[in-house]
């Protein structure tokens, strides 16, 4: 048997499509957090840019409350994976 992160895979198949799933799985959340990152880089610059005007204060705290909520769901993508694994015994 071999251990394929968190899994236990009896098939060498099934571990062999286990771990490109989770490579797949991690270079997307690699990139959903480069662009949450991107975004929250933007809303500062935004905010900068605002000068004190109400509507574009506004605008780049929305801006950087979306960014903050992205990189918090692409953060916590991987740990509801291994939850859902354990739940179903794959």
């Amino acid at each position: 048997m071999k251990y394929v992160g968190v899994l236990l895979a009896t098939d060498p198949g099934m571990a062999r499509i286990v771990a490109i799933l989770d490579g797949i799985r991690n270079a997307l959340v690699a990139v959903l957090a480069a662009l949450a990152i991107a975004m929250l880089t933007y809303a500062g610059v935004r905010y900068v840019l605002a000068g004190g005007d109400p509507s574009g204060v506004e605008k780049a705290k929305g801006a950087a409350k979306s960014a903050l909520i992205g990189l918090a769901l692409a953060l916590l993508a991987p740990i509801v994976v291994a939850i859902v694994k354990g739940i179903v015994n794959v």
